[in-house]
Protein backbone atom coordinates (compact mmCIF):
# COMPACT_ATOMS: atom_id res chain seq x y z
CA UNK A 1 0.00 0.00 0.00
CA UNK A 2 1.42 3.36 -1.27
CA UNK A 3 1.64 6.70 1.46
CA UNK A 4 -1.28 8.17 -0.80
CA UNK A 5 -3.86 5.92 -0.27
CA UNK A 6 -2.69 5.19 3.38
CA UNK A 7 -3.06 8.85 3.62
CA UNK A 8 -6.31 9.06 1.64
CA UNK A 9 -8.22 6.27 3.64
CA UNK A 10 -7.01 7.61 7.33
CA UNK A 11 -8.47 11.24 5.95
CA UNK A 12 -11.73 9.49 4.90
CA UNK A 13 -12.08 7.65 7.60
CA UNK A 14 -11.32 10.28 10.23
CA UNK A 15 -14.07 12.09 8.46
CA UNK A 16 -16.88 10.21 8.63
CA UNK A 17 -15.86 8.66 11.96
CA UNK A 18 -16.48 12.69 13.03
CA UNK A 19 -19.63 13.24 11.14
CA UNK A 20 -20.85 10.08 12.89
CA UNK A 21 -20.18 11.01 16.22
CA UNK A 22 -21.28 14.35 15.85
CA UNK A 23 -24.88 13.43 13.93
CA UNK A 24 -25.12 10.51 16.41
CA UNK A 25 -24.47 13.11 19.13
CA UNK A 26 -27.58 14.41 21.57
CA UNK A 27 -26.90 17.63 20.65
CA UNK A 28 -29.25 20.60 19.12
CA UNK A 29 -29.24 20.91 14.99
CA UNK A 30 -27.57 24.39 15.59
CA UNK A 31 -24.90 23.05 17.73
CA UNK A 32 -24.86 20.33 15.36
CA UNK A 33 -24.53 22.24 12.85
CA UNK A 34 -21.47 24.59 14.50
CA UNK A 35 -19.34 21.68 14.77
CA UNK A 36 -20.20 20.15 11.64
CA UNK A 37 -18.73 23.57 10.23
CA UNK A 38 -15.49 23.36 12.74
CA UNK A 39 -14.83 19.47 11.55
CA UNK A 40 -13.34 20.07 8.23
CA UNK A 41 -10.96 23.04 9.46
CA UNK A 42 -9.79 21.38 12.16
CA UNK A 43 -8.92 18.38 9.47
CA UNK A 44 -7.31 20.61 7.45
CA UNK A 45 -5.39 21.97 10.12
CA UNK A 46 -4.35 18.24 10.98
CA UNK A 47 -3.62 17.24 7.64
CA UNK A 48 -1.81 20.86 6.59
CA UNK A 49 0.38 19.58 9.56
CA UNK A 50 0.93 16.04 8.57
CA UNK A 51 1.85 17.33 5.09
CA UNK A 52 4.29 19.48 6.59
CA UNK A 53 5.81 17.40 8.67
CA UNK A 54 6.46 14.80 5.98
CA UNK A 55 7.60 17.60 3.52
CA UNK A 56 10.37 18.45 6.23
CA UNK A 57 11.52 14.42 7.15
CA UNK A 58 12.02 14.33 3.18
CA UNK A 59 13.79 17.58 3.06
CA UNK A 60 16.41 16.53 5.78
CA UNK A 61 16.56 12.75 4.19
CA UNK A 62 17.74 14.79 0.89
CA UNK A 63 20.00 17.24 1.86
CA UNK A 64 21.43 14.19 4.35
CA UNK A 65 22.17 12.48 0.97
CA UNK A 66 23.64 15.28 -1.44
CA UNK A 67 25.81 15.79 1.68
CA UNK A 68 27.20 12.20 1.58
CA UNK A 69 27.43 12.21 -2.18
CA UNK A 70 29.29 15.47 -2.04
CA UNK A 71 31.90 13.84 0.52
CA UNK A 72 32.27 10.72 -1.76
CA UNK A 73 32.75 12.85 -4.91
CA UNK A 74 35.21 14.73 -3.02
CA UNK A 75 37.00 11.91 -1.33
CA UNK A 76 36.81 9.97 -5.25
CA UNK A 77 38.34 13.79 -6.61
CA UNK A 78 41.41 13.90 -3.88
CA UNK A 79 42.36 10.00 -4.62
CA UNK A 80 42.22 10.55 -8.16
CA UNK A 81 44.46 13.97 -7.81
CA UNK A 82 46.73 11.94 -5.04
CA UNK A 83 46.96 9.20 -8.15
CA UNK A 84 48.00 11.55 -10.73
CA UNK A 85 50.40 13.43 -8.37
CA UNK A 86 52.64 10.04 -7.96
CA UNK A 87 52.27 9.33 -11.41
CA UNK A 88 54.00 12.77 -12.28
CA UNK A 89 56.14 12.85 -9.86
CA UNK A 90 57.58 9.60 -10.05
CA UNK A 91 58.42 9.12 -14.03
CA UNK A 92 59.52 11.46 -16.18
CA UNK A 93 57.46 13.66 -18.41
CA UNK A 94 56.98 11.19 -21.41
CA UNK A 95 56.28 7.94 -19.87
CA UNK A 96 54.13 9.96 -16.68
CA UNK A 97 51.66 11.37 -19.90
CA UNK A 98 51.51 7.60 -20.96
CA UNK A 99 50.96 5.71 -17.61
CA UNK A 100 48.64 8.95 -16.71
CA UNK A 101 46.78 8.09 -20.47
CA UNK A 102 46.35 4.07 -19.30
CA UNK A 103 45.32 5.24 -15.91
CA UNK A 104 42.15 6.66 -16.79
CA UNK A 105 41.41 4.68 -19.86
CA UNK A 106 42.02 1.37 -17.85
CA UNK A 107 41.20 1.93 -13.83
Amino acid sequence: MNARNLIGGMIVGVALGVAAGLLLAPTSGEKTRKKLVKVPLKLKNKVKHYVESSVSDLRDQFNQRIDQLARRGKETINHVSDKVKVLLCSQSSDGAIIKLMAFFLNP
